[in-house]
């Protein structure tokens, strides 16, 4: 749709960047004016972690804004470049995230496109500590505006919400649900739907119950679960506010690093789950409190099943090799004798 481009002012050598719509979007449905207004919602929002627009233009019929110079790269990028980004570091550019969509919702602005590639990570940090740009607002939807892109599904369809599939009332709770599927990649390491085909994918987020993020993130802290699971809801009237996301991930901040003892569900006893470090032995008594039930259709639908994150479930327990011979041995030698006469 666009290009960006790192640029320095020839007379008095400000550093900038242009982003240059591409001349075959240019139409009837998108047009310069279109993308224009990505600068006015800009400075209509006013917040630290908006991209500044300070000049707009044409060449060659081809619409361009003009716009700060960052340096870094994006969440995407720290993604897939690894390695994986630590928990506690995650939940603070989520708590960034929630700032700036606040000010955007308060300025009756929808995101409507929240996704890794479009938040920034700052190589160095602002005066107030932050390092979050929130990118590419071309797509929003402005309350009391006409909609250019009514009837399109405008966002990535890995996070788009399921009223946007259906083409219901566009709400602020349309960005939660984007910022669950971000929060969900960063802090699960995967997206919670993926498919091979778009129309599979359009599917599950309109029909398809998220997994629980524990399956995992077996630490995960039960209020940011429930969090998470609550921010997918595939009603937007069922899902949290920002206030209420921020008050969750804030809790949830000390707890990644020092995780509280969590029990199994529907244990009848109260035998704490095991964490990582724990023995093998308590693993393997737990493995059955522990192991979440999975369906055969739903293992078809794991690409990789060692994307999975969290302890392993221990099917047999894995004694060490020597005593393995040694009980080998052992059995061998109690048949031999019970065959002698």
């Amino acid at each position: 749709m666009a290009s960006v481009h790192a640029v320095v002012h020839t007379k008095f050598g400000k550093r900038a960047a242009i982003k240059i719509a591409h001349r075959s979007v240019i139409g009837d449905q998108f047009s310069a004016v279109t993308f224009l207004r990505e600068a006015r919602i800009v400075h209509a929002v006013d917040h630290p972690a908006m991209i500044d627009v300070f000049a707009t233009g044409s060449s060659d019929s081809r619409p361009y804004l003009v716009m700060e110079r960052l340096t870094g790269k994006t969440l995407g990028q720290c993604v897939d470049d690894g390695p994986l980004m630590p928990r506690r570091k995650a939940i603070t550019y989520l708590i960034e995230l929630c700032d700036v969509l606040r000010a955007a919702h308060d300025a009756g602005v929808v995101h409507r496109d929240v996704k890794l590639d479009n938040v920034f990570l700052c190589d160095a940090p602002f005066a107030d500590g932050r390092r979050i740009k929130l990118l590419d607002w071309g797509v929003a939807r402005v309350e009391g505006e006409e909609d250019p892109f009514r009837g399109l599904i405008a966002g990535t369809l890995t996070y788009v919400a399921p009223e946007q599939i259906r083409g219901d009332a566009l709400t602020p709770a349309a960005d939660i649900y984007s910022l669950a599927v971000l929060a969900y990649h960063l802090l699960c390491r995967r997206p919670p739907f993926s498919a091979s085909n778009d129309l599979a994918l359009i599917h599950l987020h309109l029909r398809a119950e998220p997994p629980r993020p524990s399956i995992a993130w077996a630490e995960i802290p039960h209020a940011l679960e429930e969090l998470l699971l609550r921010m997918l809801a595939k009603t937007p009237e069922e899902r949290p506010t920002l206030d209420e996301v921020e008050q969750v991930l804030r809790a949830s901040i000390d707890e990644v690093d020092h995780p509280k003892t969590r029990f199994a569900d529907g244990s009848r006893a109260n035998i704490p789950l095991p964490a990582l470090r724990s023995t093998w032995t308590t693993r393997w008594l737990m493995t059955k409190r522990s192991a979440p039930m999975v369906d055969s259709d739903e293992l078809d639908d794991i690409d990789d099943i060692h994307d999975v994150q969290g302890p392993p479930v221990l099917l047999v327990p894995p004694f060490k090799l020597v005593s393995m011979v040694v009980a080998i041995l052992l059995a061998a030698g109690a048949m031999l004798s019970a065959a002698l006469p």
